[in-house]
């Protein structure tokens, strides 16, 4: 991530909003590491659906995970940030309960605040140190026009504590790069608790503006550095983000096995969530994703840790 005006200037333009965060802590009192962010890997199609924030990254030099943890996508309860913004455990203090109405109404969906974030872990594993490491992903729901800088300078507050390099957005940039139908994303790492640091931050689709031939859309890369010799991330981890239409994700490695990772929603972002770590000493064969009624998408291929 640039460390100038100009440098976030060219990664807002790619990604359509600027930079923003409020001081968060995820776990035990983190510590300044590393995670990384950057570039899509894919784009399934060349609608425009939203950047992802699913980054780039360089090989962790002598690092292999052991594989995902299995777990079905409803362990990770959708949980917004509390008042600290800190692990994303806890809830909303319970309403009294409501009256009984003599007639059938429907439930008001909840609001949408965008200075309240949703974090929810999409992935984890374990090093081969026997460390826990974990995925988060945080959506910060779109806001109004008028309040989308003073929610850049909190996602802008929350991430630069972990990462200096990380530059405070100017309000000129985010009222020229603003977009309506678009939630800001951020993802990062932590280790053990510890939150990592250079996260990857982007946008996202806001519901109900994912296109509607991009059912099947599938995109995503490696997840962790900057660039070559900056790289922090626990392993080599793939980030996946799949469209509403997409079930399945396959993927079998060199000696037979075989790993599908649940597919987790975050917040009601019309697109899931899908994290794979290289088995140790492993590499993929083939990259299946089905749709679902059990059919293969056309298109599917796209291959990570082949080599």
């Amino acid at each position: 991530m640039s460390t100038n005006a100009n440098g976030d200037a060219d990664l807002w333009v790619g990604l359509g909003l600027a930079e923003a965060a409020s001081t968060a802590r995820i776990g035990p009192a983190p510590v300044a590491d590393i995670l990384a962010g950057g570039r899509r890997i894919r784009r399934r199609r060349r609608t425009v659906v939203g950047a992802l924030a699913l980054a780039s990254v360089v090989v962790l030099a002598g690092g292999a995970v052991s594989e995902l943890r299995p777990g079905p996508a409803v362990s990770h309860p959708l949980v917004p940030a509390g008042p600290g913004h800190g692990s994303g455990t806890g809830g909303p203090p319970t309403a009294a309960a409501a009256p009984v109405s003599p007639t059938p109404t429907t439930a008001a969906p909840p609001a949408r605040d965008p200075f309240t974030p949703v974090r929810v872990v999409v992935g984890e594993g374990t090093t081969p140190e026997g460390k826990q490491w974990k995925l988060w992903r945080a959506v910060w729901p779109t806001a109004p026009r008028e309040r989308a800088y003073e929610q850049a300078l909190a996602l802008w507050q929350e991430r630069s504590p972990y990462d200096s390099a990380v530059s405070k957005p100017t309000k000129e940039f985010v009222d020229r790069y603003y977009d309506p139908d678009s939630d800001v994303v951020n993802t990062y790492f932590t280790v053990d608790g510890v939150r990592l640091s250079h996260d990857a931050a982007g946008t996202s689709p806001a519901p109900g503006k994912l296109g509607p031939r991009d059912g099947t859309y599938i995109g995503g890369g490696l997840l962790g550095a900057r660039g070559k010799g900056d790289t922090v991330a626990p392993g080599e981890i793939v980030g996946l983000s799949l469209g509403p239409d997409i079930a399945r994700v396959k993927v079998t490695w060199t000696d037979g096995t075989v790993t599908e990772p649940p597919l987790v929603t975050v917040a009601d972002s019309p697109l899931r969530e899908a994290v794979v770590a290289r088995p140790e000493g492993r590499t993929a064969r083939l990259w299946e994703y089905f749709d679902r009624n059990g059919n293969k998408v056309p298109d599917s291929g796209a291959q990570f840790l082949t080599g």
